[in-house]
């Protein structure tokens, strides 16, 4: 997944600058979640191609939105904002291995794998939100 992430910014960068901010989210969480799912039924050497995969699209979507806040949000209110995003963004990369540990210990991998890739999918009707603030 690191492998992936690194090349992520790059290829999510490029997509962005040619379909734009909101779309590109759409694509690569749709794509997050499809290749979460893909893990299930996948044994080892195969499930780490798509780990590689899944690091490329989770990796380059998180660019993509730090680079659209200056777009969404009013010069004079951007510091605020960009601390507002890096500690949510720092605070979930925390406690999220935590809660999901819990609920893998509860629940098992697979379910809290479909949990993780519905909870991805979340995230689209909020750019809807997004983008009807923006224009």
């Amino acid at each position: 997944m690191f492998a992936g992430g690194a090349a992520g910014k790059l290829v999510c960068a490029c997509i962005g600058a040619r379909i734009g901010a909101i779309p590109t989210v759409w694509l690569t969480e749709g794509l997050t979640a499809a290749l979460i799912l893909a893990l299930l039924p996948l044994a080892l050497e195969p499930a780490i191609v798509v780990l590689a995969l899944i690091g490329i699209v989770l990796n380059g979507t998180s660019s993509v939105l730090y680079g659209s806040v200056p777009e969404l949000v009013a010069r004079q209110r951007r510091a605020r904002a960009f601390s507002i995003f890096y500690t949510g963004t720092i605070g979930a990369g925390a406690t999220a291995p935590v809660v999901y540990g819990l609920v893998a210990d509860a629940l098992g991998i697979s379910t809290t794998l479909k949990i993780a890739a519905a909870l991805v999918l979340l995230t689209l009707p909020l750019s809807l939100a997004i983008r009807s603030r923006t224009r």
